[in-house]
């Protein structure tokens, strides 16, 4: 298992990156501003509660279960924003 301090900068670098690539292409899209904020609010909001997440292990289960559960949760989301960022920047 990583140390939790390297865990907790992978998160924020994939929150970082996707809100880069959401800022970059809701410049150029045409769509609903209001859906770009969303956006951005649930990526901010995923990081938050993945770094609390990290910093407080689930009681009654064991270290390395709860990390791989948790890897595999933040990828699965991160994954559904990114499609999400996708759909609005080809929505015309």
């Amino acid at each position: 298992m990583a140390s939790r301090k390297n865990l907790k900068k992978v998160i924020t670098f994939v929150a970082d990156e996707l809100a880069t690539e959401a800022f970059i292409l809701s410049y150029d899209a045409e769509s609903n501003a209001e859906a770009w904020v969303d956006v951005f609010n649930r990526i901010f909001a995923m990081n938050k509660e993945y770094i609390a997440r990290v910093n407080h292990v689930q009681p009654g289960m064991s270290a390395k279960k709860y990390f791989n559960a948790l890897c595999d949760s933040f990828n699965a989301d991160a994954k559904v924003i990114l499609e999400e960022i996708n759909r609005l920047a080809s929505a015309k």
